[in-house]
């Protein structure tokens, strides 16, 4: 038998095991969902606010000037960026209204806790105004007023205890609240660390659509571009222009976008080199526009002649490329032609492309690419035989020069005067193309580079510069595996000798056209003339005196 205190103590036992096995003290679930309603009333940044209150509200102080309460006052505020009426005004664009709404605000210093719910209102219409949308430009001043206001009173707000989170968050970020407000988080998101600005917006309550993220992506864009390495820049591109092409779950606006691909597009083009960014130029175009039909909209939001000239050129490689490769009839590029009309991509005005049924029809992702590219230059090729033909019309200094897509078609020459290709019209017949009122006719045999050159040439006043090994052009490999080899230069006569020309001859050029020059043969330099390749007529002089061009340095000749 058990001892009596045997079991006296089995008793104890299995009594304080079963208040162990009891649910758990305070039933956290229910104290869990009561702090949470807690911080909803008394810290958190949301107020719960109804929309047609504050439009009423607002609607009422715009008759009246007035607001006779104090709960009208804080509606006020949090609705100064919000739009009422049939107008749709705002009272952050009124300014009038806004400076009678802050005096009323700021004569309730004497109660800092009735200022601070004002406050917070009046800091989520600041954050929430869309300040980088074009229509936010009648607000621009008074936003930054309201900024101004936020900033001088935020010791006031602060002096109130208990801190709400969203007050202490914004106390720790008073950033947020002056110039570049974004730029201390700029380090941090080239290296892929948001942390602090995650920190900063959930703690001040901000919505996903406030003008806060936006402006991180150009702090952070801003900072990438000022990086003197250009191998260092390039190596954060990839990842920011992951986010201008949207993959950042950040949504950003146009106007963010383009003022973004703007800084890269300068920063890109001050390089030692600009090799084709494929990406870069197809966002560059998506956003801005084909560089030569939408040179108005390069001058507005890019202003930078180089980086325009820079993705100009990207975009005539590749369409010249399209052409010679994805519509060449056999599958396989034409790279001696491909190769021959590279060349002229510096002095190629303007292009058209001509597409028979063949290439306008193909539904394949390589061929929709194709015509997106070509948005704005496509007509459709009628009357040819061939439903594989295609047509590639170049304007060259005062010529248009049209190319055919099948082998075995001559190039035709034309005065630009008379080959006109109609935008509005959208077909446009091959005889058209192929009419006796040509200047010449070319045909591509045996040699064929070295008369193309012969006709051509001298007539535009220009000489097309060596290719180099190191930028020798690649037809893209997922156009056509067979034209993936690398494109070599065409053959060339050899040079005509030439007597070495005096420097009269040099000087008189410099007079008549009125050229600046810099002669560093003194210091085993070269003599250099500082003008540019825009015009035919000084392109033609200096050629024939034996200097070359240097992109966005000048003429030279040792």
């Amino acid at each position: 038998m058990n001892h009596p205190l045997d079991q006296l103590r089995h008793q104890i036992q299995s009594s304080f095991a079963e208040s162990f096995r009891s649910s758990e003290w305070g039933a956290p679930v229910l104290m869990t969902q009561a702090l949470k309603a807690v911080k909803v009333q008394f810290d958190s940044s949301s107020v719960s606010t109804d929309p047609r209150s504050i439009a009423t509200t607002l609607l009422a102080f715009r008759r009246t000037r007035s607001l006779t309460s104090f709960i009208d006052l804080k509606y006020a505020c949090f609705g100064v960026s919000q739009r009422v009426g049939r107008e749709g005004w705002s009272l952050i664009e009124d300014q009038a209204f806004l400076d009678i709404l802050l005096g009323f605000v700021r004569d309730l210093k004497p109660s800092p806790r009735r200022l601070r719910k004002c406050y917070q209102g009046l800091m989520h219409s600041y954050f929430s105004y869309p300040i980088l949308d074009d229509e936010a430009v009648t607000g621009v001043d008074n936003w930054r007023q309201l900024r101004k206001f936020l900033a001088d009173h935020l010791l006031v707000a602060l002096s109130v205890e208990p801190q709400p989170t969203w007050l202490r968050t914004l106390g720790e970020h008073r950033n947020l609240l002056a110039d570049n407000p974004c730029d201390r988080y700029a380090p941090q998101l080239m290296n892929g660390d948001a942390r602090e600005l995650v920190a900063a917006t959930e703690g001040v309550g901000l919505s996903a659509s406030s003008w806060v993220w936006q402006e991180a992506i150009i702090s952070h864009t801003q900072r990438v571009c000022k990086l003197k390495s250009d191998e260092e820049f390039r190596r954060y591109l990839e990842p920011l222009l992951d986010l201008l092409y949207g993959k950042g779950g950040v949504q950003l606006s146009g106007n963010v976008v383009v003022r973004c691909l703007a800084l890269i597009l300068i920063r890109y083009a001050r390089g030692k080199d600009w090799p084709e960014h494929p990406r870069l130029r197809d966002l560059a175009v998506e956003r801005i526009g084909n560089p030569w039909l939408k040179r108005a909209a390069w001058d507005a939001y890019v202003k930078d002649d180089e980086a325009r000239k820079m993705v100009d050129a990207w975009l005539k490689d590749r369409l010249i490329t399209d052409f010679f490769a994805l519509l060449s009839e056999d599958g396989a590029a034409d790279q001696r032609r491909l190769a021959y009309w590279l060349r002229f991509i510096p002095v190629i005005e303007d292009m058209w492309f001509a597409l028979g049924p063949h290439a306008r029809t193909t539904n394949t992702f390589e061929f929709r690419e194709m015509r997106k590219r070509m948005g704005g230059l496509l007509h459709y090729l009628d009357g040819q035989g061939s439903p594989y033909n295609n047509a590639f019309i170049m304007k060259i200094g005062p010529f248009m020069v049209a190319e055919f897509g099948v082998t075995g078609n001559a190039t035709y020459i034309y005065n630009a005067r008379d080959l006109k290709l109609d935008s509005m019209r959208r077909h446009v017949s091959i005889h058209e193309l192929k009419a006796a009122n040509h200047v010449t006719r070319l045909i591509h045999k045996a040699d064929w580079e070295v008369g193309f050159d012969a006709w051509l040439l001298p007539r535009i006043g220009w000489k097309p510069q060596t290719r180099t090994t190191g930028r020798s052009r690649r037809v893209d490999a997922y156009i056509r595996p067979a034209a993936a080899a690398t494109v070599t230069e065409p053959r060339r006569p050899p040079a005509t000798p030439r007597s070495a020309p005096t420097m009269e001859a040099v000087y008189e050029v410099i007079r008549t056209h009125h050229l600046k020059f810099d002669d560093r043969r003194p210091k085993k330099g070269a003599f250099w003339i500082l003008h540019s390749d825009a015009d035919l007529t000084v392109n033609a002089k200096l050629l024939r005196l034996g200097f070359r061009y240097k992109a966005r340095q000048g003429w030279w000749k040792e």
